[in-house]
């Protein structure tokens, strides 16, 4: 029985690599094969979608204005849409979830035993992130060029996407600092990896 928990625990530590992997090469893809190309032909504009610190209502409506009159960044766009934002959400959301199965969330938390419902909360978080960047990619798909949403839709997209993208890198930093939280805890802990 322990040598099938080794064997799982190995196996866990494949799939991460793997997705670990798979996510770097897809973040290099995306920065130097997409945004950089948007930032030069949109004269060194930013596409909201790299913007870490969000964005608002009124910054989708430039956008939307502006790629209605620049169908070159509008291609550019809609083919990261179409093309590595396909996967990565879903690689980054599962590599999250991987870290946190290797980690295995446990113990406690301001003095409190952190029980099995946080414990799924904290699962949850990866699948929040990759839920709000399909989101944010979907809306981006119906919103900006060569796409001809009506005015209720350019209304309701452009009120809903600040919100998409704030829940989006909230659950991303909370799933981060709680990671490294774990992992911390895990290495000091006596029975911990120590280094050689």
């Amino acid at each position: 029985m322990r040598g099938d928990a080794k064997g799982d625990v190995r196996s866990l530590q494949g799939l991460t690599a793997v997705l670990a992997a798979l996510s770097l090469a897809l973040f290099a893809w995306i920065y130097a094969g997409f945004v950089t190309a948007f930032r030069n032909a949109a004269a060194g504009q930013e596409m909201l979608d790299a913007r870490i610190g969000g964005y608002e209502r009124d910054d989708v409506v430039a956008m939307l204005r502006y790629l209605r009159d620049h169908p070159d960044p509008a291609a550019i766009l809609r083919a990261m849409y179409l093309g590595p934002e396909l996967v990565f959400p879903l690689v980054l959301a599962g590599l999250l979830f991987c870290l946190l199965a290797l980690l295995r969330p446990g113990g406690s938390f301001f003095g409190r035993t952190i029980g099995p419902v946080t414990v799924a909360v904290i699962f949850f978080l990866p699948v929040v992130y990759g839920i709000m960047d399909y989101a944010e990619n979907i809306a981006g798909l119906i919103l900006y060029p060569p796409a001809t949403p009506s005015d209720a839709t350019v209304e309701t997209l452009a009120g809903l996407l600040p919100i998409i993208v704030r829940l989006k890198f909230l659950s991303l930093v909370v799933t981060i600092i709680l990671l490294a939280r774990f992992a911390i805890l895990r290495y000091l802990s006596p029975d911990g990896p120590r280094p050689s």
